[in-house]
Parts: C-alpha cells; structure tokens; sequence
C-alpha cells in the first residue's frame, strides 16, 4: 500500500512539474519555430548548390550524402519544435504519469479483484512494475523536453563570420615588391544581426601598408602581433548572409614566402573572433 501511494504522489508532482514546465518550454516555441524554419530554408538552397556541383561532377554517392545529411538535419528540427510543443512537453510525458497513476491506484484496489491472498500479492507486484515503468517512461521523456529547454536558452541566435579572398579563396598570390590592391570579404554566415563590428586585418612587418578607406595602426609589442600592422575597418551592422568588403593596398616584401594574415573581427555580441588567411608571395 505504501509503495502505491508513494507512486500515486509522485504521479502527481511530475504532472504538476509538466505543467510548470510547458511554461518556460513555451518562452522558447515561437523563436524556435521561426528559427527552425529558416534554417530548414537555408538548409534546403545549401543544399541545392551543393547538389548542382555534384552532378557536374556525377558524384552520386556523394549527392546520397548530402540528401541523408539534409534528411537527418530536418528530422532533428522538427523533433527539437515537437519537445517544445504543447504535445511534446505537456501531453506526451502526462500521458504516461496518467497511466502511471491509474496503476497505482487499481493496485492499492487488488482485493477488489480477487479475494484470494496469494492472488492478491501477485496482482500488486504487476500494478507496482507497470506504474514504475510507465512512470519511468515519461520522466525520461520530461528530462528531455528539459535538456531540450536548456539548449534553447543556451543557444540563441548570434552573428557568425567567415573570412576569404575573392572568389571564397583562403589563399591569394601577391607579386614582390609590386602594390596591390586586396579585397578581403567579411561574411556574416550566422543567425542574427551583427552590430558594432570592426575587423582587425593583420600584416606582418615586411609589408607596406598604404593608406586608405581605412585606418592603419602599428601593433605594440605587448599586443597578440608585435609590430605587426592592422588595417583596421568598421561597420554599424552587416545582416545575416550578407558580405562586407574592404580592399586594403599592400607592397609585399622581397622575400618569396608564404604569410599567415591573421584577422581579429570584434562584435558587440559576441566579443573578439580570430580567422587567418594566407598571402603567397612569388615572382
């Protein structure tokens, strides 16, 4: 008897934690909804371009990758929006505290079902192992709408940057000793707007950096590059999926070499970002 109504009262306070927990689960469903959708959106047109490429290449493995990729991404979204639904944290785990519920308490009425004792014991160690399972069940299913909760509150939106030469190159050729002009791309590849952003774009000593729509500043020794010097650009905002670009004019040195750019790109959100580029310099 003791063992039902611990099971009965715990019945009961998961229901009133699910319900609880609708609440906060709720704060989230709108922005997750909006958020998946895009990304399914943005999803489906990489997608598109990346699938164009392979058959061109008539890479058909690879283009089965992709879609099962794309595939298993959707499913994950949809089932993330379901944990959040009134369905996925309310009704579903209830369900099972409800059935978890109704067991305990025919369980504490097993006499009821038969009047033989030795019939009776046996009926209440089933009532007992269906209510612990059932409750079992759905308080696995309530930590998951948690975690799920949890991720949402910890994952918000925020602006993402990737860095390239033109065409999305990592690498570009530079002639010695010849000033030229290189265009460096900033792209805002995250999920919200980023605000207040400066790019710290970093040549080594041996370059001459030549003024332009842009500041120049000699790093110090005690900065992360000694003597290095940042061409430094700005931008109050740069929207989600779209580029900022700046050429800056540069004479390589003497040296045939390679050289690592590193760029620091600072965002009132996100704080400092580091990326590198890589400058060949040749005949």
């Amino acid at each position: 008897m003791q063992t039902f109504l611990l099971l009965a009262y715990f019945n009961i306070a998961l229901l009133s934690i699910t319900i609880a927990n609708y609440a906060v689960s709720a704060s989230y469903l709108g922005r997750e909804s909006v958020l998946s959708r895009w990304r399914m959106e943005r999803r489906k047109n990489s997608l598109l371009e990346e699938l164009k490429k392979l058959r061109e290449t008539a890479q058909i493995e690879s283009i089965k990758t992709e879609i099962k990729k794309a595939d298993s991404e959707q499913e994950r979204l949809s089932a993330r929006i379901f944990r959040l639904s009134w369905l996925g944290a309310v009704i579903l785990p209830s369900t099972f505290f409800i059935i978890s519920f109704i067991f305990a308490v025919v369980g504490m009425n097993s006499e009821m079902l038969s009047q033989h004792l030795s019939i009776i014991g046996f009926l209440e160690q089933i009532f007992i192992v269906l209510s612990s399972s059932t409750i079992a069940f759905g308080f696995m299913i309530l930590l998951v709408v948690i975690r799920t909760i949890d991720s949402a509150a910890k994952q918000l939106p925020r602006p993402k940057f990737d860095v390239y030469f033109e065409n999305r190159d990592q690498l570009v050729k530079l002639r010695r000793n010849e000033r030229t002009g290189i265009e460096f791309f900033v792209h805002n590849i995250g999920e919200d707007i980023a605000e207040n952003v400066e790019v710290y774009v970093m040549f080594p000593p041996t370059f001459k950096v030549h003024s332009g729509q842009y500041v120049v500043v000699k790093q110090t020794a005690d900065s992360d590059h000694p003597n290095y010097d940042a061409a430094i650009f700005s931008a109050n905002l740069i929207h989600i999926d779209i580029v900022l670009s700046q050429s800056i004019s540069v004479t390589p040195p003497e040296q045939k070499k390679t050289y690592e750019i590193p760029i620091s790109i600072y965002e009132r959100k996100t704080g400092s970002s580091v990326h590198k580029l890589t400058i060949e310099v040749v005949d």
